[in-house]
């Protein structure tokens, strides 16, 4: 009774001084590659409702979104195959580089080609550019969503030193301005510079993060945040990353396949639950939706590594 009085007291006082108090949460890594724990819903009931870090291998993670691109070196990730490039000739310029063909090739015209629903139920997806391609996971509406994520690639491109009051493109399909591929491919190759000669040694806060999507026994890790890192990561031969999952994408960062039918975009009837079951299942696979093909096949008759799954 004591001790909880002295606590409340100590509350209270710091309040008065606008301090506030928190609890230091827990930092443990729920190792995913060794059998820590074998699926990150075991890892979320152990963090005891701290921040859930889990240590992902990297053939588990897909990233870009609806793109659903995996991380094998040999595969048909832009930022991989552009940093292995990068790799064999340190002179390689932005225009010469797989990015700027990757941007070329691969431009979706319209959300619903990005999701890779052909006959959308929401029919504005027909329409609506693919930044409106909204997340299951959520609720806002697609044309809140594309303000909101354009945003984010201005925000960014502030934070590389090119400061726009337009917008020049997104990081993760075409088309883009000649400038926006000059800022990705700078980031991107100073960025892995960096992490190979000083390592890669995240302090608290500086986590990737991402959602896990699980069926059952199957599962993979959709980065979020870190996009650049982790394609980093995989061109240097790392084979696990750590990721810490949104809590506020999913509650506890997990977008369960059997709870589709309570998914936000389901629920806010912009995706059927059998749209958001494909939508789900393509991306377990680690399958790109069919707008992609063109840079598929450029990977493969093009590019020296074949593009084969790791």
């Amino acid at each position: 009774m004591i001790k909880r009085a002295a606590k409340e007291l100590l509350r209270s006082s710091c309040r008065k001084l606008g301090v506030e108090l928190k609890r230091k949460e827990m930092t443990r890594i729920f190792d995913l590659t060794k059998g820590d724990c074998v699926n990150p819903i075991e890892a979320v009931y152990a963090s005891s409702g701290n921040s859930c870090l889990v240590k992902v291998p990297l053939d588990r993670i897909v990233t870009f979104n609806y793109s659903a691109f995996s991380l094998g070196i040999n595969g048909k990730h832009p930022f991989v195959r552009t940093l292995k490039a990068y790799e064999e000739n340190s002179q390689l310029t932005a225009k010469a580089s797989p990015l700027r063909w990757f941007y070329d090739l691969y431009q979706p015209a319209t959300a619903s080609e990005l999701m890779d629903i052909p006959r959308p139920s929401y029919s504005a997806f027909l329409d609506l550019p693919p930044l409106a391609s909204l997340p299951l996971s959520s609720w806002l509406s697609p044309e809140k969503y594309c303000e909101y994520i354009k945003s984010i690639y201005q925000r960014e491109d502030t934070e590389q030193g090119v400061k726009l009051d337009e917008f020049i493109g997104g990081s993760q399909f075409g088309p883009i301005e000649p400038r926006k591929l000059f800022i990705e491919y700078r980031r991107l190759t100073h960025l892995y510079d960096s992490i190979k000669s000083r390592g890669y040694k995240p302090q608290t806060g500086e986590w990737m993060t991402g959602t896990a999507w699980i069926d059952e026994k199957d599962w993979v890790v959709m980065v979020s945040t870190g996009q650049h890192r982790i394609a980093c990561l995989a061109a240097l031969g790392h084979e696990s990353a750590v990721v810490r999952l949104q809590p506020k994408k999913a509650p506890g960062g997990l977008m369960l396949k059997s709870f589709s039918r309570h998914f936000p975009s389901v629920v806010n009837g912009f995706h059927t639950e059998e749209e958001a079951l494909a939508i789900f299942d393509r991306i377990i696979s680690k399958k790109s939706p069919r707008v992609a093909s063109d840079w598929i096949d450029y990977c493969i008759n093009h590019l020296s590594l074949p593009c084969v799954e790791k």
